[in-house]
């Protein structure tokens, strides 16, 4: 759910108190989304790779698998430990789990995903990838009215 501040008053301070963090819910207002929230890929550089060394990515993956459309997990790590995932809170019924194979590689997988409108969100772990993949990823998105979450280990330097 997106939230406008009403009036474009600018939220300043660190709010000290449950009641004044009400206080200030109480005055934010839904925003029904809009077109342009589609259509992004967001890149995620992580240390290894491995959703259970991003703690704080959990909530937005159980608050994404609560979404209308499917949530589809492209090539995710073999060690995916379902409680893991359950203690986060993702609704395991609407995530698709697809893996490449000699006919379909990630890129393919997360192309068609992405453009078919039939998920909201999909999150892939393909590695690195050039800017003309990563282009297609994005009119892909457009297409299909979703966004994409690309997570890549960081390069190891020497």
């Amino acid at each position: 759910m997106h939230m406008l501040i009403p009036d474009n008053k600018a939220v300043t301070g660190i709010i000290s108190t449950q009641k004044e963090l009400g206080s200030i819910r109480s005055k934010l207002k839904p925003r029904a989304q809009q077109p342009s929230d589609f259509g992004k890929i967001t890149e995620i550089v992580t240390q290894s790779g491995d959703l259970a060394d991003m703690p704080m990515l959990m909530p937005l993956l159980a608050q994404l698998s609560h979404e209308d459309r499917w949530f589809a997990w492209i090539a995710p790590p073999i060690n995916l430990p379902k409680s893991l995932l359950q203690d986060a809170g993702i609704d395991l019924k609407k995530v698709i789990l697809l893996y490449p194979d000699e006919n379909h590689s990630v890129q393919q997988l997360a192309e068609k995903a992405l453009s078919t409108g039939t998920c909201h969100a999909v999150i892939s772990w393909a590695g690195d990838i050039s800017d003309d993949a990563f282009q297609r990823l994005e009119k892909s998105a457009r297409q299909g009215a979703s966004n994409g979450i690309l997570i890549r280990r960081r390069h190891a330097i020497n």
